[in-house]
C-alpha cells in the first residue's frame, strides 16, 4: 500500500481521526506501555514492577524497590517517530512515577503529533497496592488549534509474592477540556494477569499472561503473551510473542500476533518488538532499554 494511501486509511479507522462529535481520539493512548508489552501484543497491565506501568496500570509500580527506569524508540519507513520514556521510585509506603510518550507523524498525516504525560502513585500494603494517575494528553492537527485535555487512571493489584500478579485498571475517568475542542478519551477497563511458571532465581524464564479489554465503543477483546528464556549470573536472553485482538476498528489494520525479545543484562535489559502491521506502518521495529537497580 502507498504511504500516502495508507496515511489516509489509518486517518480514517484509527484512534487520531475525528471522533462522532468532532473531537480526536490520541493515537497514542492505544500503544503498548513499553516494548516488551509490544512484543506482547500490548498485554502491560499484569506486567508490574518497571517503570513504563504507569501508562496503563499505575498499581504495577508498587513492586519497585528503589528505582526504575526505561525507555523505548521506533523509527518506521514512512518516517513516523515514536518515543517514551519512565521513571520511578519508592519513598516509604508509596511509589511515585512520572513518564512521557510522543508520536510524531508523516507528512502525508492530516495529524501532526500525540503527545502525553502522566504521573502515578501508589500506596501498597502486604501484596495488594492501589494506584492513580493523572494524565495529560495533547494532539495537534495541520492548520488546526492544538486539542488539550487531563484524564485520570485507577488501579488496584494483587500479588502473590514474585510468582504472579492480578491487576485490574480502569482508564480514561473523567476529562477536563485545557484548550481546542478537547480530545475524546474512551473509558476502559483492563483485566490482567501474569505468572511465572519457573522459579524467578533459577535459570530459566517462562512468564506467561493475559489481559481482557472492555471499552466505550468496542467489543471486549483478549491477547496472551509468552516469554522464555534463560540466564546465567544474571546475563541471559528472552523470547517473546504475543496474539489477540487490537484496539477498535484498527483490529482489521494491526497485526494480531507480535513477537520480539530481550537480552538480560544483570539489572539492565534491552528490549525489541516487531509488528508487521501497526499504528506507525508496516514493518515496524521498536527498541527499548530499562534499569531497575
Amino acid at each position: 500500500m502507498p504511504v500516502r494511501a495508507r496515511a489516509s486509511l489509518l486517518a480514517l479507522v484509527l484512534p487520531g481521526a475525528l471522533a462522532a462529535q468532532g473531537r480526536p481520539v490520541p493515537v497514542i493512548l492505544g500503544f503498548p506501555s513499553s516494548v516488551q508489552a509490544a512484543a506482547l501484543a500490548g498485554a502491560g497491565v499484569g506486567l508490574p514492577g518497571y517503570a513504563g506501568a504507569l501508562f496503563v496500570n499505575p498499581a504495577g509500580l508498587a513492586p519497585i524497590r528503589v528505582l526504575s527506569v526505561e525507555g523505548g524508540f521506533s523509527r518506521t519507513p514512512d518516517r513516523s517517530t515514536y518515543a517514551m520514556a519512565a521513571a520511578a521510585g519508592r519513598i516509604g509506603h508509596f511509589n511515585l512515577g512520572f513518564g512521557g510518550r510522543y508520536l510524531r507523524f508523516p507528512d502525508t498525516s492530516s495529524t501532526y503529533d500525540n503527545l502525553s504525560y502522566a504521573g502515578a502513585a501508589v500506596y501498597r500494603y502486604s501484596g495488594i497496592a492501589l494506584g492513580a494517575s493523572v494524565k495529560y494528553v495533547s494532539v495537534e492537527e495541520r492548520n488546526q488549534p492544538v486539542a488539550r485535555s487531563l484524564t485520570g487512571d485507577l488501579a488496584v493489584q494483587v500479588a502473590f509474592f514474585d510468582i504472579a500478579a492480578l491487576a485490574l485498571s480502569a482508564q480514561n475517568l473523567g476529562q477536563g477540556r485545557l484548550s481546542g475542542p478537547g480530545l475524546e478519551l474512551p473509558e476502559a477497563l483492563h483485566l490482567g494477569f501474569s505468572l511465572n511458571l519457573l522459579d524467578t532465581y533459577s535459570n530459566g524464564r517462562l512468564l506467561a499472561t493475559i489481559e481482557s479489554v472492555w471499552s466505550r465503543g468496542d467489543r471486549g477483546r483478549t491477547v496472551v503473551g509468552l516469554e522464555a528464556g534463560g540466564a546465567v549470573a544474571g546475563l541471559g536472553i528472552v523470547a517473546r510473542a504475543g496474539s489477540g485482538r487490537q484496539p477498535g476498528l484498527a483490529g482489521g489494520l494491526l497485526s494480531n500476533t507480535t513477537f520480539g525479545g530481550g537480552l538480560l543484562l544483570g539489572r539492565a535489559r534491552l528490549d525489541y518488538a516487531f509488528q508487521h502491521r501497526s499504528a506507525l506502518g508496516r514493518d515496524v521495529h521498536l527498541f527499548g532499554v530499562r534499569w531497575t537497580p
